[in-house]
């Protein structure tokens, strides 16, 4: 089955393409009759399930990052580790982290790869480099080769769904203080959460143009 045990993948399965994008609808447990994954989730880090839309996405990215960094560029690498929810994500960015980031990794290619591998701390994250560096990426051009429009859709997605946690973060501790006794604390956050808003919006524009 597409889920895997432990919260790590087994195997090189990837989700099928007649589903929709990563990110959008689907059948797995944040999709479906439900609709599109509601954005403030995160990844099961118990469970690895190639049908939730938010492994998905991220899988996506980290395989636009090992197999054609050039097109993510430093944007990959100012996401940051906790955009990735799924542990084994994290790790694999912390991997292309000590490596230089996306941003320096010019071409990609074998040699990158090569690099991501010998920089992995055990054979479970070189097992999942190796995948990511095979695996077919979802782009939806008639060629099925991502351009720089579909990996900044990507990235924007992640950057999307990082936010929103921020976004849920920030609303329940601003229900926590007292608009009355803590005016100051209060407007600062709430300060904060108009431009967490408007940083969303941004991200999801730029994210529905290509996904």
């Amino acid at each position: 089955g597409a889920g895997q045990q432990g919260g790590w993948p087994q195997g090189g399965g990837q989700p099928q393409h007649g589903g929709q994008q990563a990110g959008g609808q689907g059948s797995g447990q944040r999709g479906g009759q439900n609709g599109p994954a509601r954005p403030t989730e995160r990844a099961d880090p118990l469970r690895y399930d190639l049908r939730d839309p938010v492994i998905q996405i991220e899988r996506e990215a980290l395989k636009l990052a090992v197999q054609r960094p050039a097109l993510c560029g430093p944007v990959f690498d100012e996401l940051g580790v906790a955009a990735f929810t799924a542990p084994p994500h994290a790790a694999v960015f912390d991997v292309i982290a000590a490596c230089g980031g996306a941003g320096r990794a010019a071409a990609g290619g074998r040699e990158w790869a090569e690099r991501l591998r010998g920089a992995a701390p055990d054979d479970q994250v070189r097992t999942f480099v190796t995948q990511l560096a095979v695996e077919t990426p979802r782009a939806p051009r008639a060629d099925g080769e991502p351009d720089a429009r579909y990996a900044d859709a990507v990235l924007a997605r992640i950057g999307e769904l990082s936010v929103s946690r921020e976004i849920a973060a920030v609303k329940s501790r601003l229900q926590r203080l007292n608009p009355v006794t803590e005016t100051a604390g209060y407007n600062r956050l709430f300060g904060d959460l108009v431009a967490l808003e408007q940083r969303r919006k941004v991200l999801s524009d730029q994210a529905a143009g290509a996904l």
